[in-house]
């Protein structure tokens, strides 16, 4: 085996194939709390000219209507994810009345736990998914269904593990759909090891003001990350799910889904999931039959030090982290790591902030120094060398942690003060933005922005490219120049409307 990886990196440092290692596509799903800016919940009904929630894929609500769900499509590269996401957020703000804000954190404000979260329970307006809703709710509690958090979506380039297939793997594995499962697999396997050291340098979720009894009155706070922890976004104990082969992992999870245990895939609160676009959501084996091809990321908290919630450091220190798992074989003793790694993450999660043990020190700058072999070994772009550098900082220093920086912002026991005064900012600056879509003012035209902000809002979707924008509804599908002036005298949502009349059904209210 240790002459098949050999060849493997001497085969990824080939110029085409190095290229598409550095290819890989990602999608973000936030979810962020509508807030009033007392840090009340907002009790104001969803955006009037976004209520297409049973179609559109980008903007929606989550367990609560007070509850953003953000969606970006997937594209090549974490710097054109997050811009992905700026988009949406500026989209949002500029649908929230002058006393409504975003919420920067994963959890709640003081306020909304003291006061909301009654109200909180039945304000829900999707009744296409109320059965879900109810159940979640009663199942595991109103406080741990509100927890705003970033999922990350992950996919590797297909001709890549086209090529790797063809030319490593076709004598281990049958095809190429099944070696395509296992590999992705395996790379839900390293990140499940490494989980902890995902919560020690982004962790952010350190205080929740009078908790609900969801959480155990013993828990001393602050702490490093509630959300990361066993008492938060989890299964329950006697229902978690093995990560210890595919096999195992399908049996288990199909299982629990057949009998009832899980009401569908979307009931497994792993920190990684077998994603496959458009999946049945029930029948897991029939997506391995077609072929896994994304992984859904779903440990991070919301990031407050970042505009979005997440950055571009930090997942390319994810991405990193899973192109090495192609080169590096699974440690010998699996099950023994796989079972110490889910306690050595809750152990981390609930640190206090700025507390670092020596075996964690030393776990990650050992697997800093391997990530720093790979970038050097395949030359890999600029941004990924950062991005160990803001990794290696934090662990030399675990007050440079986003955790260890909010322990510093706690007043009164919460996070009311800095959570509000980043809200505020981010509403100030926002809607003082010179540009229809800020975050692509420099590639497109205004009247572009305008028409991809049109569309957003619509559910009609959109691809972004170099110097061309495209969207469509079903077959349907147009395309423009980036910097093209187009004719928006009755507005850029008009426009839209009568390009795509499929669209005008998006009007409809659901509510």
């Amino acid at each position: 085996m240790a002459d098949k990886y050999d060849q493997i990196k001497s085969a990824l440092k080939e110029p085409a194939l190095n290229a598409k290692m550095f290819s890989c596509r990602f999608g973000l799903e936030a979810k962020k709390h509508r807030v009033l800016t007392n840090g009340r919940a907002s009790r104001y009904p969803y955006p009037a000219n976004l209520r297409t929630r049973q179609y559109n894929i980008y903007l929606n609500s989550g367990f609560t209507d007070d509850m953003i769900d953000f969606e970006t499509p997937p594209v090549v590269g974490s710097k054109r994810a997050v811009i992905h996401l700026k988009m949406l957020e500026q989209i949002m703000i500029a649908h929230l009345h002058s006393d409504e804000r975003l919420w920067p954190l994963s959890m709640a404000p003081a306020p909304l736990y003291q006061n909301d979260l009654d109200y909180l329970t039945t304000a829900f307006t999707r009744p296409w998914d109320q059965e879900n809703h109810d159940y979640l709710g009663k199942k595991y509690g109103i406080a741990k269904e509100i927890m705003g958090d970033v999922h990350v979506n992950f996919g590797l380039d297909d001709d890549l593990i086209a090529q790797l297939y063809q030319r490593f793997y076709q004598d281990e594995y049958p095809s190429a759909v099944d070696f395509r499962n296992h590999l992705y697999f395996k790379l839900a396997q390293t990140y499940y090891l490494y989980q902890w050291l995902f919560t020690y340098l982004f962790g952010a979720s350190p205080v929740t003001e009078d908790m609900p009894e969801s959480f155990p009155d013993n828990l001393e706070l602050p702490v490093r990350s509630i959300r990361a922890s066993e008492f938060g976004d989890d299964n329950i104990a006697s229902e978690l799910v093995t990560y210890n082969s595919l096999e195992e992992h399908v049996d288990q999870l199909q299982s629990f889904m057949d009998d009832g245990t899980f009401y569908s895939l979307k009931e497994f609160f792993g920190p990684v999931r077998l994603r496959r676009h458009n999946q049945d959501m029930r029948d897991l084996k029939d997506s391995l039959a077609k072929g896994i091809n994304y992984l859904e990321f779903r440990n991070f908290d919301l990031d407050p030090l970042s505009r979005t919630g997440i950055s571009d450091d930090t997942l390319n220190f994810l991405e990193l982290l899973l192109l090495d798992a192609l080169v590096s074989p699974l440690p010998d003793n699996l099950a023994e790591r796989l079972a110490a790694a889910r306690k050595l993450n809750n152990e981390v999660a609930l640190q206090k902030p700025k507390d670092e043990t020596d075996w964690m020190k030393d776990a990650a700058t050992a697997l800093i120094d391997e990530l720093q072999k790979f970038v050097e070994d395949f030359n890999a772009p600029r941004e990924y060398r950062l991005a160990l550098t803001f990794a290696k900082r934090r662990v030399e220093d675990p007050a440079l942690t986003i955790s260890g920086q909010l322990a510093d912002r706690i007043e009164n026991g919460n996070l009311l003060s800095f959570g509000l005064k980043i809200a505020n900012d981010r509403y100030t600056n926002n809607i003082s933005y010179q540009h229809p879509l800020q975050a692509i003012s420099k590639e497109c035209s205004d009247d572009v922005q305008q028409l991809l902000r049109a569309a957003i809002e619509l559910g009609v979707e959109f691809e972004l490219g170099t110097d061309q924008v495209t969207l469509h509804v079903g077959d349907h599908q147009e395309t423009y120049n980036a910097q093209a002036s187009l004719d928006l005298g009755k507005g850029a949502r008009e426009f839209v409307l009568k390009t795509f009349s499929e669209a005008v059904r998006f009007q409809e209210v659901q509510e």
